[in-house]
């Protein structure tokens, strides 16, 4: 695929009405060279004016597949500007990539991690934005410590600083998603600063109590630890894969293959449009719920919205 080859084949990829088929994924994947550059642009034309995004419509997709598929090429070009994207104040970032953001963040921030973490910590710590995109960007380190670049010791050690004097003492749902990583951390050595966090009702009591925090911490540590991918998701994995949910829709029930036979998942309407469709990005094979098994906070809820539980109905 030439230049100007390349160029037709990615004014195609706009909207949901044509939307790019398995064979077009596989042709991205072939011609990667010369489609980064493309895609790095229009990330850099989502950053320049979101409210051009907005005036694309409701059915234009391509910058969200743009921040998928630099994810997946584990570009990390795009690492600085998807900072600078979730950076910008307001919600309107949010509405134009639906959930994506809001549900997959960390794994696609990740990705693209070019080894400085300190953009990470600014978003995370900054008051004026949404809690969710400061939330997401916390998994980040959950997805590194799954991927053996960040230790644990690292993660517990800036959860530390951000429940000792880094976060604005106000409730917010940064304050439990600190909460929810330091439960999946097997947090003893932040004992004293989740107990002060909850008696100053900073984390809300359904997601961590003194009594939870006792029966978690009586649990082996190793034991916490041993299967760290049933709490955290890993890298972004091939788009056709992630956004297939997303993209095509239908009004019948999903069985999601081989590894979810025992789970039928309810799709919305094929009508609704993808920023208003929740995809269950990174779905993992070991904690979807069956039979009576007590449902985990990272599990597919089971509601069927395609979220995990600890943020949706456990999150009520």
């Amino acid at each position: 695929m030439d230049n100007k080859e390349a160029l037709e084949f990615f004014n195609r990829l706009k909207t949901i009405d044509i939307p790019p088929t398995k064979e077009d994924f596989e042709s991205i994947l072939e011609n990667k060279a010369v489609l980064t550059p493309l895609l790095l642009s229009e990330i850099d034309g989502f950053i320049a004016s979101p409210s051009y995004i907005e005036g694309c419509g409701k059915t234009y997709i391509r910058h969200t597949l743009a921040i998928f598929l630099l994810a997946y090429f584990r570009e990390k070009k795009a690492y600085p500007k998807i900072i600078q994207l979730i950076s910008k104040p307001g919600d309107q970032v949010i509405t134009l990539t639906g959930e994506v953001f809001s549900e997959a963040l960390g794994r696609i921030l990740a990705s693209i991690f070019d080894g400085n973490v300190s953009p990470i910590q600014d978003v995370v710590e900054n008051k004026k934005l949404n809690p969710w995109i400061r939330a997401g960007a916390l998994d980040t380190l959950m997805v590194l410590w799954k991927e053996d670049i960040l230790s644990r010791e690292q993660v517990i050690s800036y959860l530390h600083e951000l429940l000792a004097h880094k976060l604005e003492r106000e409730p917010s749902y940064v304050w439990d998603a600190v909460a929810l990583i330091a439960y999946d951390l097997h947090p003893k050595e932040l004992e004293a600063d989740l107990l002060t966090a909850i008696k100053a009702k900073l984390i809300e009591p359904v997601v961590l109590n003194e009594s939870s925090l006792a029966d978690c911490l009586a649990q082996p540590f190793q034991d916490a630890l041993k299967h760290k991918e049933n709490v955290v998701d890993g890298f972004i994995k091939a788009p056709s894969e992630e956004l297939s949910w997303w993209l095509y829709p239908d009004r019948k029930l999903l069985q999601k293959g081989k590894d979810y036979e025992s789970l039928d998942v309810p799709i919305v309407d094929k009508d609704v449009i993808p920023g208003e469709r929740v995809a269950p990005m990174g779905w993992r094979s070991s904690t979807v719920v069956r039979g009576s098994k007590k449902l985990g906070r990272n599990e597919p809820c089971l509601c069927g919205s395609g979220k995990k539980y600890k943020k949706c109905c456990l999150n009520q």
